[in-house]
């Protein structure tokens, strides 16, 4: 437990972005999905948990991974990572879910949040940039 504390202590943007996604997560599904109508409407029941999930899953992967001294910093490999994921998400699972389908306008989603938290990265204190990585060899770091 301490190590996830020494986690936070040291990236403490990655318990900020998990904590603001779960508090937007409950209120599109309890407000912003019930309260809008139209295109706006659709675009929070079938797109704005899609931009929020790589924050918190990014987030949560680097906070485990700051504690071996690791965290992904590198824009290609955090894309690596998220579209992984995303092609699981949405090619896997509609095959063992039933009612779940395919939209590769989500995969687009995964990648602009994926973009979007790397920046996050780049302007926090500390954060290590593309051209760190490279010089010291490191893919994650």
């Amino acid at each position: 437990m301490r190590a996830i504390f020494d986690s936070i202590r040291k990236r403490p943007i990655n318990i900020i972005l998990m904590l603001l996604v779960a508090a937007l997560y409950v209120i599109n599904n309890k407000v912003l999905k019930l309260q809008t109508h139209g295109i706006i409407r659709e675009f929070f029941v079938c797109y704005f948990n899609d931009l929020l999930c790589p924050y918190f899953f990014l987030s949560y992967a680097n906070l485990l991974l700051i504690t071996c001294d690791r965290e992904m910093t590198s824009l290609k490999v955090l894309l690596m990572v998220s579209l992984t994921a995303g092609i699981v998400w949405e090619f896997a699972a509609p095959l063992m879910k039933k009612g779940s389908v395919t939209d590769l306008g989500d995969l687009l989603c995964y990648v602009i949040s994926t973009v979007g938290y790397w920046g996050i990265l780049r302007l926090t204190k500390g954060a290590k940039t593309d051209a760190d990585s490279r010089q010291s060899g490191e893919i994650i770091r």
